[in-house]
């Protein structure tokens, strides 16, 4: 597809844009699934037990996929008063600024010859980004009225909006989106013949443009290049539209696409950011640069936690002290990595979140002294920086143990910033885990998924949250699902779900393939190949073969892995007669130093070692006691 993008001066490579809800959801607004579950939720709220189940059963509501549902949800919801209806809508949509993919998009639009989309979107955000990103102005068809005045020739850029615009009564219900108005479909015609079409973050599930599109025969329209996050996302309707000529195209997200888009065009809209005095947008828009900057700092502080998925586009879209950052978070050798931090810091001394970024590097590695030195350095310059806030609320936790100290962090990083993701996610671990309050982890842990509902992690820790402390064990399994589906190769989320169908479930083959999923991954994870260890000793009692995912896991672990290590020095203890000396030692010795891994499952290997005639039960059943227990 990138080939194709860079062949601009070719008739067969225009691509018109088709943009879904979900295109817009990075920068702040609910998708029609999003929306789809809200409405249910309240329904079942609102109306008593039988009147919902008729309504249900009438129209034959499947709630695996609730977003197909939206025109007749929306419709049962505000069926009384219509007019609260659009009033939800122009709350949700009003005020809200392009994110960074429409940025891009905007300068596609202007810029390109790829100049068109085709939206089922009722917002503005493709507008107000070409508006103010770039020296254009668009021409947006928001009522089918409009649709004559479209011309597939013009080098404008034209925006279709299929379902109407925000303030000319958008289609919302069943009966106005079931089929699209004709004006539409002469205007999309001679598009659709000379448009590629690329479709982003579209679901196909309302009735109208979808139904267009599948009777439109493949010989009369250009391919399609259907863009998805993954292969759930292909229903029905999909499959029966697409032909052999078109393209299933796999991306992490709009906004990364765009990037990538960007990146294949050669913009240079992000150079100079360092310098917003000089850039060309601050003589019409400096609030929107300064904003620009924040999304781009926002992008830098996922990436530096994730560390993965880092392209060569991605990398170029930083520079100054955060070319250093991204440039050190990419390596994976912590010398190589360290060095490039050195350098940073020798060119930018007073760049708050470049020390930041080190005192993290060094709290993860474990150099508590160093990290403490570069966290206070950091302050001292940004002192209302809630991403530094943040981490070193972890730091505090993790490091000195300082809980009233952690938790006056935390609260001044979310005062100063409401809706910083990451820490609402970060401090519903600590309320959880250490406050124990339950009830307000989880209004953090949902008001951070709220804000990012397609990121792997939080959806993960909601899900141990839902295991461990709700013991709700359905609505666990579906957020370890949503974790896998956000992304199917991070190995925690792999991991977590494997110990979950093994302990929970009891399924051992999926297990088993989880685990072996997750250290192909990642060979030398020390948790993992602990875990697999556990799983065929007490599921298949093949000693052998756990033996040396044991002694590979002990070398990988560090020493402040106290509960792991309890683990792997009681699986030898229990199980290995030649480490039944040393393995009594060293139990006793992380016992003193009050080694807990809190409920862990002993009592197999209680009953194996005694079916395989263990000489110290007693001493077995004592270890495993003060382990596992508060």
């Amino acid at each position: 597809m990138f080939k194709d993008i860079k062949r601009l001066e070719s008739e067969e490579t225009r691509f018109c844009f088709l943009i879904g809800a979900g295109a817009s959801r990075s920068s702040g607004i609910k998708t029609g699934w999003e929306l789809s579950e809200e409405w249910h939720q309240d329904l079942k709220e609102d109306l008593d037990e039988e009147e919902f189940l008729k309504w249900k059963n009438e129209i034959e509501l499947d709630e695996e996929n609730i977003g197909a549902y939206y025109p007749q949800l929306y419709q049962k919801r505000y069926e009384v008063s219509p007019e609260i209806g659009y009033e939800e809508f122009k709350k949700l949509m009003e005020n809200i600024d392009p994110g960074i993919g429409y940025v891009i998009l905007a300068q596609i639009l202007a810029e390109e010859r790829h100049n068109f989309v085709i939206t089922t979107n009722f917002d503005y955000l493709i507008e107000d980004s070409v508006r103010l990103y770039t020296a254009t102005k668009p021409f947006s068809a928001g009522h089918e009225t409009l649709a004559e005045f479209i011309s597939s020739q013009t080098e404008r850029p034209t925006i279709i909006k299929v379902h109407r615009d925000l303030f000319l009564h958008p289609f919302n219900d069943d009966k106005e989106t079931q089929k699209l108005k004709e004006e539409w479909e002469r205007a999309l015609k001679p598009i659709l013949r000379n448009f590629n079409l690329l479709v982003i973050g579209y679901g196909g599930n309302d009735g109208s443009l979808m139904d267009y599109l599948s009777n439109i025969h493949a010989q009369e329209r250009k391919a399609v290049y259907w863009c998805i996050r993954n292969e759930k996302e292909l229903n029905h309707k999909i499959n029966g539209l697409l032909d052999s000529k078109d393209c299933v195209v796999t991306i992490d997200g709009f906004d990364e696409l765009m990037l990538d888009l960007g990146g294949a065009l050669r913009y240079e809209m992000f150079d100079n950011l360092d310098e917003t005095e000089g850039h060309p947008f601050v003589m019409s828009a400096k609030r929107r640069i300064s904003g620009l900057y924040e999304m781009r700092k926002a992008l830098l502080e996922r990436l530096a936690k994730n560390k993965q998925g880092i392209t060569k586009e991605t990398k170029e879209l930083f520079t100054g002290a955060y070319k250093y950052i991204i440039d050190a978070v990419s390596e994976s050798n912590p010398e190589d990595a360290d060095r490039i931090f050195q350098e940073g810091m020798r060119n930018y001394p007073n760049d708050a979140t470049l020390l930041g970024q080190y005192a993290l590097f060094n709290f993860e590695l474990g150099n508590s002294e160093q990290a403490e030195e570069f966290y206070q350095k950091a302050l001292e310059i940004a002192p209302d920086d809630p991403d530094i806030l943040g981490n070193y609320a972890i730091y505090l936790r993790s490091d000195v143990g300082d809980d009233d100290k952690t938790e006056e962090y935390f609260k001044k990083a979310l005062e100063l910033k409401p809706d910083q993701a990451n820490n609402l996610n970060n401090y519903a671990n600590f309320l959880r885990e250490v406050r124990e309050d339950y009830d307000l982890a989880e209004e953090y842990y949902k008001r951070a998924i709220r804000l990012d509902p397609h990121y792997g992690l939080f959806l993960s820790n909601y899900a141990n949250f839902l295991l461990h402390n709700r013991k709700k064990l359905k609505q666990a399994e579906e957020y370890y699902q949503r974790a896998m589906d956000a992304d199917p190769n991070d190995v925690g989320y792999l991991g977590s779900y494997a110990l979950f169908l093994l302990e929970y479930k009891k399924d051992f083959d999926r297990a088993e393939e989880y685990f072996i999923r997750a250290l192909e991954l990642a060979p030398n994870d020390a948790n993992y190949l602990a875990n697999y260890a556990h799983l065929l000793i007490i599921v298949k009692q093949d000693f052998a073969g756990a033996e040396p995912l044991i002694d590979k896991s002990l070398e990988h672990s560090k020493p402040t892995e106290l509960a792991l290590l309890a683990e792997l020095w009681y699986y030898r203890y229990a199980h290995y007669k030649k480490w039944l000396k040393q393995g009594e030692k060293e139990l006793q010795k992380l016992v003193e130093a009050e080694a807990k891994s809190i409920d862990w499952n002993f009592g197999d290997h209680i009953k194996i070692a005694k079916k395989n005639k263990h000489p110290n039960v007693p001493k077995l059943e004592e270890f495993a006691t003060l382990i596992s227990s508060e």
